[in-house]
């Protein structure tokens, strides 16, 4: 490999390792401020608010601007915000402090795969090794942060990640710089958001790109329910920080491996039955999780998740890599993590809503089998044999 690729396959393992980091540690922080399970659901939530609202302006800003001026800049940011979590105390600071730190996370994640798409264009070997080290990243960082929540507290939790941040900031100084031209970026300014919003939606009219982004969609939900309310449903059964960490890192790196596995499924399968398979067995791996109490059955049930959420993420990249130009890559990224922020915004709620009412075990039965019933639509619709 070049030195180019390595700095985005290093900068996407920081930038979505990011989440399931915080994954572990915000929901127990809020539970250790008296947060009751429904609370936790609209913390966790919050996180994908603004990114759903404006990831659509944001992509489009990375086309304009250029990922590493973005990138360099976002990930400080997300440094400094996590130094301000050991200082809330009540849930409504939570919730502005997710707002904030969500959005500059999710922005991160959407410059390495705008830029990865610009220089690569949708080349299966980078994209397979960028599904591998992001996923990567999504082990280490609950694995981590776990053992530093267990021994040596959250504010130590959160000081770790402040770290991760901000060497996320001096990786992201060797990702390209490629930018629109100072007229297309004069005239997206007179145009506001408006235009961003109109060119990205018309993408939609492309059978393509609408089953591959209700794909992911449905997959990001899937993680989402995952995520948000795996950490409530293990602490409620008295597992340790270091064992939730371990069992989400698990399941990120079972991710990573069978990254690889997409290059091989290719010869059989399209990228669009790869999708629809693979996500239905996710679905149904995590609806099972509220049926064991068992910590190895669980470890079981995590890693079939991870490994078929593995196996999607350089699909997808590939396919959109190779049939958008360069000039709207981060557009269509904004796209379609707008529309996954409204699945990861939607899915806490709805399971905190039913944790509420049902308990938390049911809450994954119920939110999985409406992931399901929503995935089946998909496939129906595209009538893919």
């Amino acid at each position: 490999m070049t030195q180019r690729p390595f700095g985005y396959f290093c900068s996407g393992f920081l930038a979505l390792g990011l989440v399931p980091m915080t994954a572990v540690i915000i929901p127990l922080y809020a539970l250790s401020i008296g947060a009751s399970p429904g609370q936790v659901g609209i913390i966790m939530a919050m996180r994908s608010l603004l990114p759903f609202l404006i990831a659509i302006p944001g992509g489009a800003m990375m086309d304009r601007y250029g990922v590493r001026f973005m990138v360099t800049r976002l990930s400080l940011a997300c440094a400094v915000l996590a130094l301000i979590y050991p200082f809330t105390s009540t849930f409504w600071e939570l919730v502005l402090l997710q707002l904030v730190f969500g959005l500059c996370q999710s922005f991160c994640w959407i410059g390495v795969q705008t830029g990865i798409g610009k220089t690569y264009r949708g080349d299966p070997i980078v994209t397979s090794h960028l599904g591998f080290w992001s996923m990567g990243g999504t082990f280490a960082g609950p694995f981590m942060i776990g053992f530093v929540w267990d021994y040596f507290g959250a504010t130590a939790s959160f000081v770790v990640t402040a770290i991760w941040c901000l060497s996320l900031m001096i990786l992201a100084r060797q990702l390209s710089e490629e930018t629109a031209s100072a007229g297309t970026r004069s005239e997206s300014k007179r145009k506001a958001y408006g235009g961003d919003y109109l060119a990205a939606f018309a993408l939609l009219r492309d059978p393509i790109v609408f089953y591959i982004i209700s794909c992911s969609a449905v997959r990001l939900g899937a993680v989402a329910l995952q995520t948000s309310f795996l950490p409530v449903y293990l602490s409620d059964l008295n597992f340790a920080a270091s064992q939730i960490g371990i069992l989400i890192g698990v399941s990120a790196i079972s991710s990573a491996c069978s990254s690889f596995l997409h290059g091989v499924l290719v010869k059989w399968w399209t990228p669009e039955r790869i999708l629809g398979v693979f996500i239905l067995g996710a679905l149904v791996a995590v609806s099972s999780i509220s049926f064991s109490q068992s910590y190895a059955v669980l470890l079981v049930l995590n890693i079939v998740m991870g490994m078929a959420i593995g196996v999607t993420q350089p699909a997808m990249f590939s396919v959109l890599g190779a049939r958008i130009s360069k000039e709207t890559q981060g557009l269509i990224v904004g796209l379609r993590t707008s529309l996954n922020r409204l699945a990861t915004f939607l899915i806490p709620l709805g399971a905190g809503l039913t944790a509420e009412i049902l308990g938390i075990q049911a809450s994954f039965v119920v939110v999985g089998l409406v992931l399901f019933c929503a995935m089946s639509l998909t496939l129906i619709r595209a009538k893919f044999r």
